[in-house]
């Protein structure tokens, strides 16, 4: 049987420094922009997301690229906090996440600020009231490889492969055992982004 169900999952992104969600009207909450492929939308915006951690995925995009997609479960049900795979954002949650007790809930506090002209981002992980610390640093690196400089068309950039290829095989080995869902609760693929690589709420299934 092919059927696919509908989710009912809450759809999140994080947009400078905030974490939005999409609503299809707009209320007092939400703010009007347009995109760059000129699509009017409605978004809340919100300083952190409470929940217990239940699913993490890697999820591609055909046009748009890799995400991380977080489910954050709580009693209303699932939200699902969808990362850009090579981030400031999903970077610092992945070299938190060993510390995270994956039993209790959690509040997660993107930020961002300019350093010059540049964008730095990075996510704050609040447990039991306190911030938890990064498993992974440039002290104790704990087996996570470095960024590599490379060459690319003749400019020097970042290369944060071998640091994400790490992090996937984390997740998947010593996070995703434990959070193994109960036998026929499937998991929500969320792949659909708009150009600003936010989630978009009125998905097609």
């Amino acid at each position: 049987m092919g059927a696919i169900e509908k989710s009912n999952a809450i759809f999140l992104s994080i947009a400078d420094g905030k974490i939005s969600r999409r609503r299809h009207e707009p209320n007092e909450k939400t703010v009007t922009r347009t995109t760059k492929q000129g699509k009017v939308v409605h978004e809340e915006f919100y300083k952190g997301w409470k929940g217990r951690i239940t699913d993490i995925q890697v999820r591609e995009h055909k046009e748009y690229g890799k995400f991380w997609n977080v489910t954050l479960t709580d009693d209303d049900g699932d939200a699902i906090l969808q990362m850009n795979y090579s981030s400031g954002y999903s970077a610092a949650f992945l070299k938190i996440l060993p510390n995270i007790d994956l039993l209790t809930d959690v509040i997660i506090s993107p930020s961002m600020k300019m350093e010059g002209e540049k964008k730095k981002t990075s996510v704050f992980v609040t447990q039991h009231g306190k911030p938890l610390k990064h498993f992974y640093t440039k002290d104790s690196p704990n087996g996570l490889p470095q960024l590599k400089k490379i060459k690319v068309k003749g400019k020097e950039q970042w290369d944060d492969s071998d640091m994400m290829e790490f992090f996937e095989n984390m997740v998947n080995s010593e996070i995703m055992p434990k959070l193994k869902k109960p036998a026929g609760v499937k998991k929500v693929d969320v792949v659909d982004v708009d150009d600003m690589g936010d989630p978009i709420e009125d998905l097609p299934f």
